[in-house]
């Protein structure tokens, strides 16, 4: 009989934390003193499902650190996202610190590496733990982390509660092309094209995520080894050639770095995920 593989699940942690302290932003949760609770609880209550429904076998919590390199590159990177109040700020930040104390009683550690983003640790860590034969499961609704699911690497989008609420989704082999309409593999390619409005990415002008456009997008990246190669956009006839006769000089541009979730070649320095703990 085979061994079932050991599973590390890898959270990211700052997308689940938004996504709890704005799901009841308009009545948030509160103690006596008037402290924001609504994220701790969100939080609290994501890790106990977590433990009680996956049991993991080891778990981390992935942190942002610093300015990443995109920021460095391309100033705008994110610049179109609204920013908070200073007492919306000052609550949030105040809720982070509660959820890494809670974290800490959990005996879950925080991961992170200074100048990069959740995503690329989170891919740098899944990539090494999946060649070291772990079931790997990213646990966020990110659409970039579709480019990493492979054989030892699936994705656990958490959904979220409230009036709205959102089951949580569980995206492997079998359904990645459902969401993107793309593989795994080409990912990268497909967000490079019709760029991302919530990074502020600028993708492909006039290759947008709305159809026509965006069925064209995967029309190109299926048949990609027929792309044009050579010429300029302005003398090619016609709108959609020139789009077309673009995705070459599309492919040395800035977006697609912005859309790759970049892997180290070593973690050292992540920190490490430990087992969790069994009742």
């Amino acid at each position: 009989m085979t061994e079932p593989q050991p599973t590390l699940y890898l959270v990211d942690g700052y997308a689940l934390i938004y996504r709890a302290f704005f799901a009841m932003i308009a009545r948030p949760l509160t103690t006596r003193r008037g402290e924001n609770t609504s994220a701790a609880w969100g939080v609290t209550n994501f890790l106990i499902r977590l433990l009680d429904r996956r049991r993991p076998d080891y778990l981390a919590w992935v942190h942002d650190v610093g300015e990443s390199f995109r920021h460095q590159a391309y100033p705008a990177y994110k610049a179109t996202r609204e920013k908070l109040s200073a007492e919306l700020q000052q609550e949030f930040d105040r809720s982070v610190e509660r959820i890494e104390q809670i974290l800490a009683a959990f005996r879950v550690p925080v991961v992170g590496v200074e100048g990069y983003e959740a995503d690329d640790v989170i891919g740098t860590l899944a990539t090494q733990a999946a060649a070291r034969g772990l079931q790997v499961v990213i646990v966020s609704g990110d659409k970039d982390f579709y480019q990493l699911i492979g054989p030892r690497i699936a994705l656990l989008n958490p959904g979220r509660g409230g009036p709205a609420a959102v089951e949580e989704h569980w995206v492997d082999e079998t359904n990645a092309s459902e969401r993107l309409g793309v593989p795994p593999e080409r990912v990268t390619d497909y967000l490079a094209l019709v760029g991302d409005t919530s990074d502020n990415v600028p993708g492909v002008k006039a290759w947008g995520r709305r159809p026509p456009w965006s069925c064209s997008a995967r029309s190109a990246i299926s048949t990609r080894s027929s792309r044009p190669r050579t010429g300029s956009p302005a003398s090619a006839p016609g709108k959609r050639s020139r789009v077309m006769s673009r995705w070459h000089a599309c492919r040395v541009t800035w977006s697609p770095s912005a859309a790759t979730c970049r892997s180290r070649s070593t973690s050292r320095g992540c920190g490490s995920a430990r087992p969790t703990s069994r009742a």
